[in-house]
C-alpha cells in the first residue's frame, strides 16, 4: 500500500464522490457526537432525546439543540474543507444536517440524516416543510416556523432523522448511485460505522473506486476499509488537493476561516 499521507488525486480521478461526517463541521463548533468528548456523552439528556419514540414529548430539546447547531453552522459559515470540495465540483454525500456544504457552493448534495435547517410535519401523511431561522428557544416559534402544521394542523419539528427512524429513501438512493459511479471515494471526518453509511465505501470500491479516509483521528480498524488512511487535517488535505487539481500555486486564494 502506498503511504498514506503521500496520497493525492490523479488524472485517472474523473468521478471523485465525498462522504462527510461531523468531523468536517467540528471547526465551527458544532463538535462531534460519538466518542468521550462526543455531544452523546457530554449530554447525555441530548442523546435520550433523539430516540423517535419518545415525540412528541421531546420536541422542546430538539428545537432547543437542533436549532442552536443550526445557528451555529450559520454564524461561523463553511469551512476550509467544505470550500475545497465545493471548488472541486464534487457531489457529497453527508451525514450531516448543517446545511454548510451547500452554503459553500455544492451543487449536489445528498442529505442522510436530515437538515437542521428546515422544519418538518409530525404527522405521518403530511409532506409539509419549510426553511427555518435559526435561534435560541424550545420553540418553533424561536425559529421563525409555525407550533402548528399550516397544511393539517399536526405538531412541527426539525427535519432531521432521529434514532429508530428510516433514511429519506430518496437521499438514500441518491447516494447509492453516486458511490457506484465513484472512481475515487473520499471518507471525511467519519467514523465510517453506522449503517447504511457505512455500506457506501465498500459498494464504491466493489465497482472500482479507490477509497480514500481523511480524519485526523482515523477509528480503530479503519486501515482495513479502505485502500488508503490519511490521518491528517481535512482543511489541509482537501485545499492542497484542490490546488493540485487546479494546479494552483501558492494559498492567497483559500478562504479566511475565522479562529
Amino acid at each position: 500500500m502506498t503511504p498514506a499521507r503521500r496520497f493525492v488525486p490523479g488524472p485517472e480521478h474523473r468521478e471523485i464522490i465525498f462522504l462527510t461526517g461531523s468531523g468536517i463541521s467540528a471547526r465551527t463548533g458544532l463538535g462531534t457526537f460519538r466518542g468521550p468528548d462526543g455531544l452523546w456523552a457530554l449530554e447525555p439528556e441530548t442523546e435520550q432525546a433523539m430516540h423517535a419514540g419518545l415525540l412528541p414529548d421531546s420536541l422542546p430539546q430538539l428545537w432547543r439543540v437542533w436549532g442552536r447547531m443550526a445557528r451555529i453552522a450559520r454564524e461561523h459559515g463553511p469551512t476550509p474543507g467544505h470550500r475545497a470540495i465545493a471548488r472541486l465540483g464534487a457531489p457529497v454525500i453527508t451525514q450531516n444536517i448543517d446545511g454548510l456544504h451547500q452554503a459553500a457552493g455544492s451543487e449536489v448534495v445528498t442529505e442522510l440524516h436530515g437538515s437542521a435547517l428546515r422544519a418538518a410535519c409530525l404527522g405521518e401523511a403530511c409532506l409539509w416543510s419549510a426553511l427555518l431561522e435559526p435561534g435560541d428557544g424550545s420553540r418553533p416559534e424561536d425559529h421563525g416556523v409555525p407550533a402548528s402544521c399550516p397544511r393539517c394542523g399536526a405538531p412541527t419539528r426539525p427535519d432531521v432523522v432521529l434514532f429508530d427512524e428510516q433514511l429519506p429513501p430518496q437521499a438514500l438512493d441518491l447516494a447509492m448511485r453516486l458511490a457506484q459511479r465513484a472512481d475515487l471515494f473520499v471518507a471525511v471526518g467519519t467514523s465510517g460505522v453506522v449503517f447504511p453509511a457505512a455500506q457506501l465505501a465498500p459498494l464504491a470500491a466493489a465497482h472500482g473506486a479507490t477509497t480514500v479516509l481523511v480524519d485526523i483521528d482515523p477509528p480503530v480498524g479503519s486501515r482495513e476499509l479502505f485502500d488508503h488512511v490519511l490521518a491528517e487535517d481535512a482543511h489541509e488535505v482537501l485545499p492542497d488537493w484542490e490546488r493540485r487539481i487546479h494546479q494552483v500555486g501558492g494559498t492567497s486564494f483559500l478562504d479566511p476561516f475565522p479562529a
